[in-house]
């Protein structure tokens, strides 16, 4: 049976800690001045948000240059390497439970994706012990990692769920295979070349498609990807990830017009900006050609918490949606002009949980 496993009650953090200011390309300091100095750098940039932005322009530039020379390494996805191990766990527990929750499954079979592991296989160790023949792991980047540390990450989910333990190192674990290096828009578009029934009984993916170049294209792809009655599973989190934010509004990201803010994301992986309406777009056309059937949940609205259980948007509560859509309006002044004819309704969701099922009669 795929159940629930049995959660670490310390509270964790929600979604990675994915590139933000202070996680830009570092700079090599050699005394307590240029520290101090860089510090009070930061503190300037975050009260001119337009001068942040340039910052991120020339930051986005140099990484650029360093993945032409092949360095794919990335503090991108390194959700662990600031966590004990029991939060860690705890956190790989979390992402699974949702999966569980929400695709209806009362168990897996086959062969998994996960797209955007970051620094652990830790959820693709549960989704094989779950009952997945083998997981594959795609990555854009390889993030940094502590070794000894997801070592005892394995070995502590190991304990927790009675699996049989190994050397449990990330290089030699059964069934799970890492494929970094590749854009998921190019990896899963591959896949679905070279199969002609699907090759996927499971897509998941957690606070990764909203830093993809093309995210609606990955999920046609990936659509293409899976076998008849497989399924997909997407928490996106549209928010800024702490370009902006918390020193600024929660929307300031949404002011630079699309060929800035691209300047500012395009090479980091920084925040995409593709918003609710083109998920349900995309959905709704796909649900028209036979090929996939999604259900959109709502996770969070602007200055709301996490909303839990997820539900559609018909049954968000009321007095939180109204609040949310009276911050999108007191911030719409400032906002790009492309979104004005984006409804503050739809502005006001600021996360999904992406739902899908590929209809067993589907045609690959």
């Amino acid at each position: 049976m795929c159940r629930q496993v049995q959660a670490n009650p310390r509270q964790v953090i929600r979604y990675p800690q994915w590139l933000c200011y202070e996680n830009m390309t570092p700079l090599h300091l050699g005394d307590s001045s240029l520290t101090h100095a860089k510090s009070m750098v930061k503190t300037a940039l975050n009260d001119v948000p337009a001068a942040k932005a340039l910052a991120y322009v020339a930051d986005d530039f140099t990484r650029g240059l360093r993945q032409r020379l092949g360095h794919i390494q990335s503090e991108s996805g390194s959700t662990h390497r600031n966590l004990a191990v029991e939060d860690s766990v705890g956190y790989v527990e979390e992402v699974f439970n949702d999966y569980v929750t929400y695709s209806g499954l009362d168990h897996v079979t086959g062969t998994a994706a996960e797209v955007g592991p970051g620094d652990t296989a830790g959820v693709a160790l549960l989704l094989r012990h779950a009952g997945c023949e083998a997981v594959d792991l795609v990555d854009r980047f390889r993030s940094r990692r502590d070794a000894e540390q997801q070592r005892h990450i394995y070995l502590t989910l190991a304990a927790r769920h009675g699996m049989r333990t190994t050397a449990m190192h990330d290089g030699d674990l059964p069934g799970i295979n890492w494929k970094i290096g590749s854009p998921a828009e190019a990896y899963f578009a591959r896949r679905a070349r070279e199969s002609d029934s699907g090759c996927y009984d499971l897509i998941v993916s957690r606070a990764t498609l909203e830093h993809l170049y093309d995210p609606l294209g990955a999920i046609r792809s990936m659509t293409a990807c899976l076998k008849p009655g497989g399924r997909m599973l997407h928490k996106i989190d549209f928010r800024d990830h702490g370009m902006f934010t918390p020193a600024q509004p929660e929307l300031t990201f949404l002011r630079y017009p699309s060929w800035l803010h691209r300047l500012m994301t395009r090479r980091s992986g920084r925040p995409n900006r593709v918003l609710l309406p083109r998920y349900r777009e995309l959905a709704t056309q796909l649900g028209r050609s036979g090929a996939l059937k999604t259900q959109i949940l709502v996770t969070s609205l602007v200055g709301e918490k996490e909303i839990v259980p997820h539900v559609p948007y018909a049954e968000l509560p009321e007095p939180a949606l109204r609040r949310a859509i009276e911050r999108v309006e007191a911030e719409r002044p400032r906002m790009a002009s492309e979104f004005a004819g984006t409804s503050a309704q739809d502005l006001a969701v600021t996360g999904i949980f992406w739902v899908a099922v590929r209809p067993p009669g589907a045609a690959a």
